[in-house]
């Protein structure tokens, strides 16, 4: 007890002297006043004790005064008090206590015994302290963690708690009945809850999470956690409940972002995948029925393309909420008759500008069709986003487990896979899955590979030429360049077939650019050997013409070879002209700077037009084929003709006309003023060792028949 501090207040010079020598010599620091007056103004000034001995009858402040200020003092609340009085009737021990003294010794002091009694004291005091900081620690402990404990007696009211779970229920003065706690219960948990407690009282723990509303009207959310008290006998119980508010937002929040997209607010590919996987899933593994829409929207691809993001973004919102109405009023006609909503269905984003709508239970066939031509409907009409009327161009595709897939990955592709098909098509918006798309799908997925196989080898794909020659004197003035393809297992695959493969898969920008380096070659060995073939034309797809590095790639070309940029024709198609007719100028400019000829092909099936032809640098138009068919027998297609010629003449322009069949066509097409004809009146597309055998000879059609 080293360092202990007393003070000793008492009025009596003796007795201060004899209770100061008695402490001192035990090891006690003691300080002493001879007034209650004297002793407030020591401890005002910072001392402070340990323990203080107070005589109750003294000169001015009595004891019990200076006691009861000294228990108003936060400093004081706890220290022990000894009051010290000859006085050992009922009355003043009671007001001693009263007073908030400690403990109470009667005079004349037993000294020996006093050491012993402060010793006590101060254990006392000791623990007591201990106590107060284990509470107070607990208090502040069960603050952080939002976290309050209780007790029920036997009939279930409340009999005690923490200040925390107070706070968490608003509860007032205890006790409280069992009825008055669930006041503030969320309605819809207050059966479990009351159901709990009962089972409670009954010897049951639990663990149960709930709901309360805050006057003010906000929720929080519970978890409580109740035991039986223990013992024979023993009735009632206890427990905590922890406010997970906090944690109840975070894991909602974690579960917007795994489970929703963050753009549209729909289920996300994997959560939908998911759900979708769960209502398909049977007993022993049996797949139930469930129907899926895979939709595809082009028309939010090519907003954001062309418009920017943040108008795709606000057409993107803008269709989610009409899928999200359609979800809410449609209605579809079940196997057995009876209509029924699609409020069951799953809704989600499954990609960029595709989305899902997968419904459980079996429709027939007709009830699909009408719920997609509703949905088509629905989502078909124009977005106006910024001023901007946008097209969603929906295609819709349908798989139905368990007959098209029992997995759910399978569905969707299954889904997507019809999607896609009509997609493909402009006159079909809504197309069932079918086993035979799969069997095309591979056909076309093998067909590619063989084709870059191709391409990349460079031994399979061939040059035909078809000549073109002088509408007046027959004789040749250059050729046409195509690609031919004897594929070794498929022998020779129609241009009809891989040519718009190449394009769907990007393989038409290599296929061109072989094209042309085999073509310049091939020029290059026709000049060695001394021949002239005219300009050869090479078709360009818009691929490679707005690709970048076209007009590179022909100056190392030609370059490399050594032969001459008028040696070339460029032809490309109106509606390439079209797409892009700013970059289609520099292009043009590029090449021609190079006197690499251009031609536009087709000529006639697309605008046709004499403003467009003035601003583009052409040098030839070809007359497409549909034109030259009867042109010796319609007039309509003389007329045509005509215009065109006409129009070519007036701008310089060469015109060619393509499809030459009969005799009757040569003649009335050089009647009509046509510069050059191509067909095979005069020549089938031939390998280049037959088209250099004809050339060489020269002699073809020398006269017009």
């Amino acid at each position: 007890m080293n360092e202990v501090r007393i003070l000793v207040v008492d009025d009596e010079p003796v007795t201060r002297m004899i209770t100061e020598s008695v402490l001192a010599a035990q090891g006690f620091i003691v300080e002493a006043a001879e007034t209650a007056e004297v002793a407030l103004e020591m401890l005002a000034d910072g001392f402070v004790p340990q323990v203080i001995l107070l005589d109750v009858i003294m000169p001015g402040m009595s004891g019990y005064e200076a006691c009861r200020r000294l228990r108003a003092d936060p400093r004081f609340e706890h220290l022990p008090i000894v009051m010290l009085t000859a006085l050992d009737d009922q009355k003043s021990i009671d007001e001693a206590y009263f007073s908030g003294a400690t403990d109470f010794i009667t005079k004349p002091l037993n000294m020996p015994l006093l050491p012993h009694r402060i010793r006590y004291l101060l254990r006392s005091a000791m623990t007591f302290q201990q106590l107060l900081e284990s509470r107070e620690t607990l208090i502040n402990t069960q603050k952080i963690a939002r976290l309050g404990d209780w007790e029920l007696d036997g009939a279930g009211a409340l009999v005690n708690c923490a200040e925390q779970y107070r706070a968490l229920l608003g509860i007032g003065r205890l006790p409280r009945p069992a009825a008055a706690l669930l006041a503030r219960v969320h309605h819809e948990d207050c059966a479990a809850l009351e159901a709990a407690r009962s089972g409670l009282l009954k010897g049951f723990p639990y663990q149960l999470d709930y709901r309360v509303t805050a006057a003010d009207g906000s929720v929080a959310h519970l978890h409580e956690v109740g035991y039986p008290k223990p013992g024979q006998g023993a009735t009632g119980g206890y427990g905590y409940t922890q406010d997970i508010t906090q944690r109840v937002v975070a894991e909602e929040q974690v579960r917007r972002l795994a489970w929703y997209d963050p753009h549209s607010g729909l289920l996300n590919r994997s959560r939908i995948s998911e759900l979708t996987a769960r209502d398909m899933s049977g007993p022993e593994g049996r797949p139930l029925p469930l129907g899926l829409l895979f939709i595809q929207l082009s028309g939010l691809r090519k907003a954001s393309l062309v418009l920017g993001q943040a108008t795709a973004g606000a057409a993107l919102l803008m269709v989610c909420e009409r899928l999200q109405q359609f979800a809410e009023r449609a209605l579809v006609t079940t196997a057995d008759g009876p209509q029924q909503s699609l409020r069951r269905a799953r809704l989600g984003r499954y990609d960029e500008a595709d989305f899902l709508i997968a419904l459980p239970g079996e429709l027939p066939r007709a009830a699909w069709q009408q719920l997609a031509e509703q949905l088509l409907a629905e989502i078909s009409a124009p977005l106006e986003v910024d001023g901007e009327a946008l097209q969603l161009a929906p295609s819709i595709g349908i798989a139905r487990s368990p007959d098209d897939a029992a997995d759910v990955q399978e569905l969707i592709r299954c889904a997507m896979r019809s999607a896609n098909l009509a997609a493909g098509d402009p006159a079909v918006h809504i197309v069932f899955y079918d086993p035979a798309h799969d069997a095309e799908e591979a056909s076309l997925h093998l067909l590619e590979r063989q084709l870059r196989a191709a391409i990349d080898s460079g031994d399979q794909l061939q040059l035909y030429f078809q000549p073109k020659v002088d509408a007046i004197s027959g004789l040749p003035v250059g050729a046409e360049v195509l690609m031919r393809w004897p594929q070794p297992e498929r022998g020779m695959v129609s241009p009809g077939e891989f040519i718009p493969l190449a394009e769907r898969t990007g393989l038409i920008r290599p296929m061109t650019d072989w094209l042309l380096l085999r073509a310049v070659e091939q020029i290059a060995a026709w000049q060695a050997a001394g021949l002239e073939p005219g300009k050869i034309s090479v078709n360009v797809s818009a691929h490679s013409f707005y690709g970048g590095g076209l007009v590179r790639h022909i100056d190392e070309l030609l370059a490399r070879s050594g032969v001459a940029g008028e040696q070339l024709f460029i032809e490309i198609t109106e509606s390439i002209l079209m797409h892009d007719r700013e970059a289609a100028v520099q292009v043009l400019s590029d090449l021609r700077e190079r006197h690499i000829g251009i031609s536009v092909d087709d000529f006639g099936t697309g605008y046709s037009s004499l403003g467009y032809l003035q601003r583009f640098p052409v040098d030839e138009i070809k007359i497409d084929r549909s034109f030259v068919i009867d042109v010796d027998s319609k007039a309509g297609n003389q007329a045509l003709v005509s215009a065109i010629v006409g129009l070519g003449r007036a701008l310089g322009l060469s015109v060619v006309a393509e499809g030459v069949e009969t005799d009757a066509q040569a003649a009335r097409l050089r009647h009509l003023g046509c510069d050059v004809l191509q067909g095979f009146l005069y020549a089938r597309p031939m390998p280049a060792d037959q088209f250099t055998a004809y050339i060489a000879g020269a002699t073809g059609r020398a006269s017009p028949p």
